[in-house]
């Protein structure tokens, strides 16, 4: 019989703490299920690596518009072209067409600082000056090209040239 009490009480004992999680508890779970899928459901990071744009892309695709172009480094031909409403990079053999954003600041000839694309985005941020003879035409700048998630997939420094 003592047995038997001891038994029971031992049961009673386990399904008393079975009992209902406290909202502290609770809010802790919730949050900890949320980051996992969060981090279950981005995609892994791909760094996005432009190429530039030829001589022979620019007359073939009718690129050759009023606007800015990007160059790394001391290179001639950009990696990305900035026109009024759109621009242009080359990924792999892809030529990507991006919109430009009515809400980022002007360049000079019409381009503009951010344009957007389907899995992507890009920032174009003049640098300082520090006697490279920069104008109102020519000036150092960095590109950062975002991917879909925010995070920075590319970034180079080099040079802005602006024609009208």
């Amino acid at each position: 019989m003592m047995r038997r009490l001891a038994t029971t009480m031992a049961a009673l004992a386990m399904l008393a703490g079975c009992g209902e999680d406290t909202p502290a508890e609770k809010a802790a779970d919730d949050a900890h299920d949320v980051a996992m899928v969060e981090r279950m459901s981005r995609e892994p990071f791909k760094p996005i690596v432009p190429i530039a744009i030829t001589t022979d892309d620019i007359q073939r695709y009718g690129l050759d518009k009023p606007g800015c172009t990007f160059s790394k480094g001391t290179a001639s031909d950009p990696l990305f072209i900035a026109t009024r409403d759109e621009g242009y990079m080359r990924v792999g053999s892809d030529l990507k067409r991006f919109s430009a954003r009515n809400l980022s600041a002007d360049l000079p000839s019409g381009a503009r600082t951010t344009y957007i694309g389907l899995s992507s985005w890009v920032d174009i941020v003049r640098q300082p000056d520090a006697g490279t003879n920069a104008d109102a035409d020519t000036w150092p700048a960095r590109i950062i090209i975002h991917d879909a998630q925010e995070r920075v997939a590319f970034r180079a420094d080099g040079t802005m040239r602006c024609r009208t």
